[in-house]
């Protein structure tokens, strides 16, 4: 299936495709005036790469999610580890945010393999950068994404 393919990430200790794939690797190190047996000439051991693979499509596991109504955007939408830890409750709409713009929020949680990330993961499920960016332009009322010109993944 599409979840077992894997690239090899470049290093001494990886077998190379030896279709179009491998030939694509060979002309990406040639453009950086590089070759595979470079990896293997590096004195100092703290600096040489074993390579890895990794896989291209991961599926995740023990997908939960929660659609939240609030009101006030800087309210936690669940009990974070530092709230358990300093005993703060997690506090619900209240009535002082009752004539607030409703908004909706999505609480979600999964399991992914080591060496996959969750906010790649996200990025792809919202359809919004993860950059710095892209982030600082958000707003925290009314539309969110007013102040961004651009809101594709690139």
């Amino acid at each position: 299936s599409m979840t077992d393919l894997v690239l090899p990430l470049v290093g001494t200790k990886v077998e190379y495709p030896t279709n179009n794939c491998g030939a694509l690797f060979d002309s990406l190190l040639g453009k950086e005036g590089l070759k595979k047996s470079h990896f293997k000439k590096l004195a100092d051991p703290d600096l040489a790469l074993g390579g890895d693979y990794r896989k291209i499509i991961c599926k995740p596991l023990d997908v939960e999610f929660e659609v939240k109504e609030y009101r006030d955007p800087l309210q936690p939408l669940l009990h974070t580890d530092l709230m358990k830890l300093n005993k703060v409750a997690l506090e619900e709409n209240s009535n002082e945010n009752a004539n607030k713009e409703v908004l909706f929020g999505l609480v979600i949680g999964f399991t992914l393999p080591p060496s996959a990330y969750a906010t790649i993961a996200l990025r792809e499920l919202m359809k919004r950068p993860t950059s710095s960016d892209y982030q600082q332009k958000l707003k925290l009322q009314g539309w969110c994404e007013e102040d961004v010109v651009d809101t594709k993944v690139s």
